[in-house]
């Protein structure tokens, strides 16, 4: 069976770690088992200092996660809490990855969301 894998990584100031994974966490047991198509989903917490997050999500096929983009759990998943968004800078389009695509990054795993086997 073929799977259409996605990989995010999130830079995450040190100082708001810990209300990251809270928050994401919640994000992934609540809006997760309402996405079609998605197999498993793991949020892992970068080791060395200076790595972002990384975030794997497993579809069935590239249309279930076309339809994850677009749908209310994906809006409700990505929504910022008005205190975060008050408090953090107004983010610069980045127009280029400054960062190695070679080099080895540490992470431990924080967060597995498996879906049912029925």
């Amino acid at each position: 069976m073929n799977m259409y894998i996605v990989t995010n990584r999130i830079d995450v100031p040190a100082e708001r770690a810990e209300a990251f994974e809270e928050r994401f966490i919640g994000n992934m047991r609540n809006n997760l088992p309402k996405v079609e198509g998605l197999t498993r989903a793991t949020l892992d917490r970068p080791v060395d200092e200076n790595t972002p997050y990384k975030v794997t999500m497993e579809f069935e096929a590239e249309s279930d996660f076309e339809a994850w983009k677009n749908s209310e759990a994906f809006r409700a998943s990505h929504t910022r809490p008005a205190a975060a968004a008050d408090a953090a800078p107004a983010e610069k389009p980045q127009t280029e990855d400054v960062r190695s695509v070679t080099g080895i990054e540490h992470h431990i795993r924080v967060e597995t969301y498996q879906a049912d086997q029925a």
